[in-house]
């Protein structure tokens, strides 16, 4: 019985010991969504990134972006681009949490997570 208590526990600690820091992120003001860009398989930038989005606040010299070589495990599930696309025809507030990535020298920032609210 004190084995079949303690299994459970040692592989918790096991898979949280063996975890790598997570980076830190950085949070967008809470702001509307100015434009949304989604791209398929199809699209010759898709295994750079696979969809960007421009904020209300800052839509003149920064996007966010997911996916591909750009954003390396870094995705949106296809329910978090419903909602993301819901805010921005719903004309929702949105806030991202981000990480500043590099490839080539060139940074972008990769979406990787999102707080909706009511304006």
């Amino acid at each position: 019985m004190r084995i079949a208590s303690f299994v459970p526990a040692a592989l918790a600690f096991a898979a949280l010991a063996g975890r790598a820091a997570p980076a830190a992120a950085e949070t967008t003001a809470v702001t509307s969504i100015a434009q949304l860009m989604i791209l398929e398989p199809g699209d010759k930038n898709f295994r750079l990134f696979h969809g960007a989005v421009w904020l209300d606040v800052d839509k003149a010299t920064t996007n966010y972006r997911w996916g591909g070589a750009q954003c390396g495990g870094k995705d949106l599930s296809p329910a978090s681009v419903q909602i993301v696309f819901a805010a921005f025809r719903s004309d929702y507030a949105i806030s991202f949490e981000y990480s500043v990535t590099e490839l080539k020298g060139k940074s972008f920032r990769c979406i990787t997570g999102f707080t909706v609210s009511k304006n």
